[in-house]
Order: structure tokens, then C-alpha cells, then sequence
């Protein structure tokens, strides 16, 4: 009997144990999977390491598995991200990010109006990433862009704080139209031209970046289209490319705290190389001898270094940023928040710019089918400028024209302590540091820029979407010019300019997109949609003069006793569009985008409101071949190519329209009667440029994507290109703006990158080059003194120099030169008819790089970083005129001229001081060719085990700005104006927590 008990107790505690390890079998773990940046990743596949146990996750991303082993491990995979193992430590709910492989073809890319995988890239696209452009102290996105995408030209129009840049995506694409790219800012489009009131009609303003509102710390991804394919979707203005930038989202699966600031000083990146006191007053004394004058300084040696202006114009100036934002993707509810103080002192005496920004991005899943998102953000910038480029009258100087204008001869102050605001044949003479340091110039703007939009999912293929985006923007201009301390203040007795200028910009956008996989080999999608956009501007300008009193400005223009100009302006445009797209994908291997668009828009004539945007790609992913498949060294080969048509819409509103003056008078009755009249005829068949473009491209990588290649070739045909064209007297009108001419661009870019070096020590290189050859085709009915059917915009025409006339025997033996003396400029008669004159100018040079490079490198040792970006452009002129040819001004000059042609010196080709026969030629021509060292970063990364709270913080030291390798004698080759570029070293540091 007992041993039967015993038989029985022992079975059921077999079967007992049998029954519970049974259960911790069939353990049920659920959560689930999303990217770093909170987005859901639907179909990733989950599988139990050393079982058959899997699942994938919905369309929410959410996941439920069986495992047999409750500390066992998971494995989770995803196209384009990192397979990543889990350990499940008994746990019963586990929430998994996973991290994008950022190299791979897999890489995931914003396009427009949705997202591909890199691999099903139809069109030319680059891409810049945050990890790319983290840690720079760029007042606005376009600064980052420089030199990181082939075929992508960015240039300097000036050093100042919240200065403009220039970009050109695959050349100019127009000649009197706008040719910036298209910004699109989280799915709002935005153009960049400056939205500033006008400055006073002395040309005392320089427009700023409408771009420096946009804090690049809030920036995720940034995307370059290039060719029709990608920018077709946006229609009428796709010709100059489209750039995307994409902000920040929540991510992570609990709140996180980021702090991210710097602190940096900024010096002058290059001083001219001007003459000094003693120099400079030998040469006015040789100036003065060639017009029979005394010689102004009996002892040039006694004046010694004399004053160097740039030491006192240019200053060390800090910079700084602080960044606090707020991080979260747990739940149904992801946002980022963010809040952001940037301050960079000019290196230019009295000029800085301050931005507060503030931003909220948030997407919430309101149910399965309902997904609301937003993205907002508030600016405020407050610039404090100086003038950056001069009016034509020379009423107003630059900086830089104040440093050339000043001779070294000149002390800051006299023996009294006062500023010294004459000298030598001085003419509109002021002081520099007085004028720069009272001059009041403020322009504060604040930006309203967002969206907000609403996802319906009827169906699991099915999707419709509706977004409303703002842009709202407020400038408010104050300028004063003292009587005291600047000429222009004093010939009008105080100039003050009060501008304000508000635009309103609404969009509306609609679409639905339709996927299906069809037998697992056919991918469709399908993207429709409806947009409606409609802006609106008004400005105001106030210009009194004749202040009685400099300390009250514009603080008091009722007591302003002189004239005053009053302006304003209104203007409105709307655009209504309609637009599809077609992407289609068989077998991972043969890819289709068809994409179309109708814009109407406002901007043009009556008969040709409408303008029509094709285009059409095909790829062919060869690598998937079978036979291509044992070349286990491939990763990818892809050959694509696309056709298409985009537009140029950037010509200002009421173009099409005849214009009425009413600023003049006639006599009625014996008295003056106020008349209006005609003064631009309208022409109802205005349309659009537009512009037809082909692109042949190739995308390959080795050794599982360690290196990478993508090569493109490329011509773009501009036609209907908008002219003014000159009409004849009888008419009545002096001209009119037509359809006519044509322009194209053609050239190569290619970008190679590789992950050389992986493990404890890691180098990744990454190189762009571009080459681009742009010609006039046909200048139609249009008339120019400056474009050649055949050659290049940006041309310099000038006449050929061939050095001086060493003595009057030189002179005597030609005939196309007269009143010359030795020591005269002597220029080429080209055609040999013994006659100097227009006829003999060429076209001497051309302002377009040949090709523009970039290249990037990063070195890595465990938690240790070291990256170094290099930048360039070659075949590049400029015309250099200021410091080497003013004969008649008192004004500095180039060491150069050190070595000018005298009585002692009758051998050199640099002309005498004091020469008369100045005129443009290739003397002041000179490359304007450069190498850049643009950044220099070394960072260090803590680990977990040394600050566990701190885990992923870094601290790094910066170089911007460092060197520059070129032959060219002004401040930049690469731009900057009268306001150069500056240095920058820097120290900072980001926080998580």
C-alpha cells in the first residue's frame, strides 16, 4: 500500500514538474518595435535564438511572440536597420528600438511627399544626415549644406551674423528669375528670399537669411533633390532643386532631457594685405608729383606702421548656443520639445545677432486607423547690423569700403581725444570706428512657422491625409545715421528709416496613398493629391532726415524737420495644384516612378495661369540578378535613369499686368494737375520658365556596403526664359518683361564613401565632386551687354593687359592708345584696327566654379572622435578693382603696388601711382580658386560604466573655419562681401539624461 502511495506521489510530481517547465515553454512576450526616433516599424520579424518560435509585428508596430525559454534571447530584424539580439531576462513586456543602418542601401529617405527605401531610389537624391552636421555653429541650415552634397554649390554673400548664402543646385537654372532651391520645412514649402523691409533709399540695408530663423539643432535629416524625377512633384518650383528638411520627433521609450551648448570666439579669417602708414604716404606723395601737387608728407618714414584699420574695425567675438529639449516616443504619444538661445557677436565692431527659438513636434495615435500630428515653432531674431554693401553714390560705405577708403597716415583720435574724420584728399570722409560704433541699425523678426495634420487608415493599404501649414512673419527695420559721426548723417543732418513688413502664408494640402504587395514580387504605390497655397505681404517704410538731436533718432521722427520719404507696398499671390505619383517596384529589381503636377498660379498671364510638370524614372537593381549574385563582393548595383520637366515660378508678383505710375504732373488750366500713367505694357501670354532635364545615374557598394559609390550624369535645357526686353521709342514703353531665350546646364557629380577601418579603431571617408559647364543657347529678343549665346552667365568682360608703358619710346611706336605717359596701363588691340574702344574687350573670365569638391573624414578610437572636412572650388574669377586701380582717391592700397612703375623702377608692369587710363581688364582679373579647411572636431564620448546617468554625453572641442589655400588678395574667394568670414574655436558639450 505504501509503495503504491509512494508510485502515485512520485508520478504526479513528474508530472507536475512536466507541466510547469510545459508552461514556462509557451511564456508569451508582447510590446514592440520602433526606430530611435519613435516611428513604429510594421512587419519586422522577431525570432527566439536557437528555436522556431517568430512573429512580426503589426501595423502599429506591436508584438506578440511564444518563446520556450524566458531568459533566453531574441533576435529582431528589419529592412535598413541594424538585427539586434534582446535578451528577454524573464521580463514579459519588452519595448525594442532598433538603430538604422545609415550606410546601407536600406537607409530610409525623405522624398517628396513620402519616404523610400535608399535601394528604391529612382531619382538623384543626397543625403545629409544630423550625426553629419552635429555640433556646428551655423546660424542657419544652408551653412551646413556647404560642400556635404555633389553638385551643390554654396557661396558666401556675406560673413556678417544672419549674413545670406547662395546655393545653386546643378547651375543657375534662370537669369532674371529666382534660382534657390525650394526649402520644404516638415512638409511646408518655403522660398528663401529675404522677407526684410527695405533699408533707406541710400542702400544703407543688406537683406538677411530668411533661413537664420530656423534653428539647425532642431534638424534631423536634410534631403538635396536633384534631378526631375525627385523635384518634378513640386511643379512650377522644382527647376532650382528642392531641399527637405525634416525636424526632430519623440523618440525612446521613456522621457529623456538633452542640453547641448557651445562657447566659441571668432576672429577675422584673413586680413588684406594693405600698405602701412609709411608705405601708403609715399605713395599719395607720388599721387600728388603726378598732378604737380606738393608732395603732402615731408617725412613718410616718421609715420611709421601708422593705424592698421582692419585692427580696429574687426574684433575677437563670442558665440554661443544653449539647447534644453525634451524627448519621449512611449505610448500612443511621442514629442520633442525644444528651446534654443544662440548669440554670436560680429567680428565686425558693433554688429551681433541674437535667436530664440522655441519648438513642439508632436504625433499622437488617436486610434488604429487615426494618427494626429504637428510640427510648430517660434522664432525671434534680433540683428544688429552694420552696412554691408555701399550705395552706388559711395554716400554710404561698407566695411570693407571703409577700410580700403581710410589711409594708414590717420590716427583714431587727435590730441583733443576726438575721432579724426579727415584727411589727405579725403572725399566723404568719416571716421570708421565712430561711424560703425553710432550708427543704429536693428532689425528684430519674428517667424510662426508649422503645420498641423490628420491621418485616416480605412484600410491597411489606404491612407488619406489633410495638412494646414502656416508661415507668419514679422520685421520690424530701425536705422539712424548720426549727423555727427557718419557723412551721409551729416549732408542731411540725421538720416533715421523706420520699415515694418508683415507676410502671411497659408497652405492646404490633401492627398491619399494607396500600397499593395501584390504574389510578394509586385510593390505599387500609389500618391494623389490636391494643394492650395496663398501668400500675402505688405511693408511700410518711414525715411525722415534733419534730426535735431542724434541721441533721440528715430525714437522722435515727428521732430524730424527735413523731407520725408514714405513708401508702402501690398502684394499677393496664390497657387492651386493637383499632383500624382506612381512608384513601382517588381522583385526587388526593376524599379518605376511616374510622377505628374498642374500648377496655377497667379503670378502669370491670363492665358497661361496653368503650367504642366511630367516626369518619368526607371531603375534597374542588377545586383539582384542570379548571375550576379556569386560576386559575394557586390552589394548593390543599380543603373537609373529619369526625364522630366520643372518650372520658375520666382518672378514677383503682377508681372503680367500693365502698371500705372501717378508720380507725374501736367498742366490743366495753368496749373499742375497730379497724372497717372503707363508704365509697363501687360502681356497675357507670360508663363513659365521651364526646364527640361535628363539625368543617367549609378549607385553601387561593396563588401556589405563598406563602400559606396553613386556617379551622375546630367543636362538640363532652360527655355521661355524671362527677359526685359528693350522696345522702341514710339511705343511708349521703355520695355517689357517677355518669354524668351534659353540656357543650359550639363555636368557630372559623384560622391564615394566608405567605412575603411570598423572595431576598436574605426575611419569612415566620405568624397563629393561636381562638375558643371552652364551656356546661353539663345538670348531671343532680349538684348545684353554681359550674356554671349555660347558662353556662360557670369562672364567679365574686359579688355586684355599687357603691363605699362615703360617709356615714351614704348608709346610712340603705336597708335591705339592716346594721351598716355610712361607708366600708363597699356591694353591690347585686339582687333588691329589702331584704335582702343569697346570693340577690343573680351570676355576676360566667368564667376562659376569649373567643379566644387568636398571631403570628409572620420576617425574613431573606442570613445574617442576626430573628424576633419575639407572643402573647395576651382576655376573661379573674380575682379579685385578696390586697392589696386583708384588713382584719383585717397584711399589704401595693395602692397602690390609697392612695386608700381616710377623713375626708379621703369621696369615693372604695375602701374604709376596716380595712373589715368583705368579700365576693367584682366590686370584686376584673378583666380578665385580654394581649399577650406572647414571643420575640425575632436569629441569624447562617456561610457555607461564611467558616468551611468550620463551615459551617451560627449564633450567636444571645434575648429570652423581654420585655413584657406588660394591665390585671391580680397577678405574671401568664396564670397562674404564687405563683411568678412570669420574663424571660430570652440568648446562644447551635450547632456542626456
Amino acid at each position: 500500500m505504501k509503495k503504491r502511495i509512494f508510485s502515485t506521489l512520485l508520478t504526479l510530481c513528474v508530472l507536475l514538474a512536466f507541466s510547469t517547465g510545459a508552461q514556462e515553454k509557451k511564456r508569451v512576450i508582447t510590446g514592440t518595435i520602433a526606430a530611435q526616433n519613435g516611428e513604429k516599424l510594421a512587419g519586422a520579424s522577431l525570432l527566439e535564438k536557437g528555436t522556431g518560435n517568430a512573429a512580426k509585428s503589426d501595423s502599429a508596430g506591436n508584438y506578440k511572440i511564444s518563446v520556450s525559454d524566458a531568459n533566453g534571447t531574441l533576435i529582431v530584424s528589419y529592412v535598413g536597420y541594424k538585427t539586434t539580439e534582446i535578451s528577454i531576462g524573464g521580463r514579459s513586456e519588452i519595448e525594442i528600438l532598433m538603430d538604422i543602418i545609415s550606410s546601407s542601401v536600406q537607409e530610409v529617405v525623405v522624398v517628396g511627399y513620402g519616404t523610400q527605401q535608399r535601394k528604391d531610389i529612382t531619382g538623384s537624391i543626397a543625403s545629409i544626415s544630423a550625426a553629419t552636421i552635429k555640433n556646428q555653429p551655423a546660424v542657419s541650415v544652408d551653412q551646413l549644406i556647404q560642400g556635404r552634397a555633389a553638385g551643390v554649390d554654396v557661396s558666401q554673400a556675406s560673413g556678417a551674423p544672419g549674413g545670406r548664402l547662395n546655393i545653386r543646385i546643378r547651375g543657375a537654372s534662370s537669369l532674371n528669375a529666382g534660382n534657390e532651391p525650394l526649402f520644404v520645412i516638415d512638409d511646408v514649402p518655403v522660398y528663401n528670399n529675404s522677407k526684410d523691409p527695405s533699408g533707406t533709399s541710400y542702400g544703407t540695408f543688406t537683406p538677411t537669411n530668411a533661413l537664420a530663423s530656423l534653428n539647425p539643432n532642431d534638424i534631423e535629416s536634410i534631403q538635396v533633390l536633384k534631378d526631375a524625377s525627385a523635384t518634378a512633384i513640386y511643379g512650377s518650383r522644382g527647376s532650382n532643386g528642392v531641399i527637405i528638411i525634416t525636424t526632430k520627433r519623440g523618440s525612446g521609450n521613456k522621457m529623456t532631457v538633452d542640453y547641448n551648448g557651445y562657447y566659441g570666439v571668432q576672429t577675422v579669417a584673413n586680413k588684406l594685405d594693405l600698405m602701412d602708414g609709411q608705405q601708403h604716404a609715399e605713395y599719395l606723395n607720388d599721387w600728388a608729383r603726378t598732378r604737380n601737387l606738393p608732395a603732402p608728407f615731408a617725412d613718410p618714414a616718421a609715420i611709421g606702421k601708422g593705424t592698421d584699420w582692419q585692427d580696429e574695425l574687426f574684433r575677437s567675438a563670442a558665440i554661443q548656443n544653449h539647447q534644453v529639449s525634451l524627448s519621449s516616443a512611449k505610448g500612443n504619444l511621442k514629442y520633442f520639445v525644444s528651446g534654443n538661445y544662440f548669440n554670436q557677436d560680429g567680428i565686425v565692431i558693433n554688429s551681433n545677432l541674437k535667436r530664440y527659438s522655441f519648438r513642439v513636434n508632436a504625433d499622437a495615435r488617436l486610434s488604429e486607423k487615426v494618427k494626429f500630428s504637428q510640427s510648430l515653432s517660434f522664432s525671434r531674431t534680433i540683428n544688429k547690423s552694420v552696412p554691408t554693401s555701399g550705395a552706388g553714390s559711395g554716400n554710404v560705405r561698407s566695411v570693407g569700403e571703409k577700410i580700403y577708403a581710410t589711409s594708414p597716415t590717420v590716427p583714431v583720435f587727435d590730441e583733443n581725444g576726438e575721432y579724426v574724420d579727415y584727411w589727405y584728399n579725403a572725399a566723404k570722409a568719416e571716421s570708421p570706428v565712430a561711424s560703425l560704433m553710432t550708427i543704429k541699425n536693428k532689425l528684430q523678426g519674428d517667424n510662426f512657422l508649422g503645420n498641423v495634420s490628420l491621418e485616416y487608415k480605412p484600410l491597411e493599404n489606404l491612407t488619406f491625409k489633410s495638412l494646414l501649414g502656416v508661415n507668419l512673419i514679422n520685421r520690424n527695420n530701425q536705422e539712424y545715421y548720426p549727423k555727427a559721426t557718419t557723412y551721409i548723417g551729416g549732408l542731411l543732418n540725421g538720416l533715421g528709416m523706420i520699415g515694418e513688413r508683415k507676410v502671411t502664408n497659408v497652405l492646404n494640402e490633401n492627398t491619399v496613398r494607396y500600397t499593395k504587395v501584390f504574389r510578394e514580387k509586385h510593390n505599387l504605390e500609389v500618391l494623389g493629391g490636391f494643394s492650395w497655397q496663398k501668400e500675402q505681404d505688405f511693408s511700410t517704410t518711414t525715411e525722415p532726415s534733419g534730426f535735431a538731436d542724434d541721441r533721440l533718432g528715430v525714437n522722435s521722427i515727428g521732430s524730424a524737420t527735413g523731407s520725408t520719404i514714405i513708401n508702402s507696398s501690398a502684394n499677393e499671390w496664390a497657387m492651386a495644384s493637383f499632383l500624382g505619383r506612381v512608384n513601382y517596384q517588381y522583385n526587388d529589381k526593376y524599379l518605376l516612378t511616374a510622377s505628374f503636377r498642374a500648377d496655377g498660379s497667379s503670378k502669370f498671364g491670363a492665358a497661361n495661369k496653368w503650367g504642366y510638370f511630367p516626369s518619368v524614372a526607371a531603375g534597374y537593381r542588377l545586383s539582384e540578378e542570379p548571375f550576379m549574385k556569386d560576386l559575394k563582393f557586390l552589394s548593390d548595383l543599380k543603373i537609373r535613369g529619369s526625364y522630366g520637366l520643372t518650372g520658375n515660378q520666382e518672378i514677383g508678383s503682377y508681372q503680367s499686368l500693365a502698371t500705372l505710375t501717378t508720380s507725374n504732373t501736367y498742366i490743366f488750366d495753368n496749373k499742375l494737375v497730379p497724372a497717372a500713367r503707363h508704365t509697363r505694357l501687360a502681356n497675357g501670354e507670360l508663363k513659365w520658365e521651364k526646364t527640361a532635364q535628363w539625368d543617367i545615374g549609378l549607385d553601387l557598394a561593396f563588401f556589405d556596403n563598406r563602400l559606396r559609390l553613386t556617379a551622375d550624369y546630367y543636362k538640363k535645357d532652360t527655355r521661355d526664359l524671362l527677359f526685359t526686353v528693350d522696345l522702341p521709342a514710339y511705343s511708349g514703353y521703355s520695355s517689357a518683361l517677355y518669354n524668351t531665350g534659353g540656357l543650359q546646364n550639363k555636368g557630372f557629380e559623384a560622391n564615394i564613401g566608405g567605412d575603411i577601418f570598423t572595431g576598436d579603431f574605426t575611419w569612415t571617408a566620405d568624397l563629393n565632386f561636381a562638375r558643371n559647364k552652364a551656356e546661353v543657347t539663345s538670348l531671343g529678343r532680349a538684348t545684353s551687354t554681359t550674356l554671349f549665346v555660347g558662353y556662360p552667365p557670369g562672364n567679365y568682360l574686359g579688355y586684355v593687359y599687357e603691363g605699362v608703358f615703360h617709356n615714351q619710346a614704348e608709346i610712340d611706336a603705336q597708335t591705339a592708345q592716346t594721351n598716355v605717359k610712361p607708366g600708363d596701363a597699356r591694353y591690347r588691340d585686339v582687333n588691329q584696327d589702331g584704335f582702343l574702344n569697346a570693340d577690343d574687350r573680351i570676355v576676360m573670365g566667368n564667376s562659376l566654379p569649373e567643379f566644387i569638391y568636398g571631403f570628409n573624414s572620420s576617425f574613431g578610437y573606442k570613445n574617442f572622435s576626430l573628424t576633419v572636412f575639407l572643402q573647395g572650388a576651382a576655376g573661379a574669377d573674380r575682379v579685385e578693382n578696390t586697392g589696386l586701380t583708384d588713382p584719383s582717391d585717397s584711399g589704401n592700397k595693395s602692397v602690390k603696388l609697392q612695386d608700381r612703375w616710377s623713375d626708379k623702377n621703369t621696369q615693372s608692369n604695375i602701374p604709376r601711382a596716380g595712373y589715368s587710363n583705368v579700365l576693367t581688364s584682366t590686370y584686376q582679373l584673378m583666380s578665385a580658386s580654394y581649399l577650406k579647411v572647414r571643420n575640425v572636431q575632436l569629441s569624447y564620448t562617456f561610457p555607461s560604466s564611467l558616468l551611468p546617468k550620463l551615459a551617451g554625453s560627449s564633450v567636444y572641442v571645434s575648429g570652423q573655419n581654420l585655413l584657406t589655400s588660394t591665390d585671391y588678395i580680397g577678405y574671401d574667394p568664396d564670397g562674404g562681401g564687405d563683411y568678412p568670414t570669420a574663424t571660430t574655436l570652440m568648446f562644447g558639450v551635450n547632456l542626456k539624461f
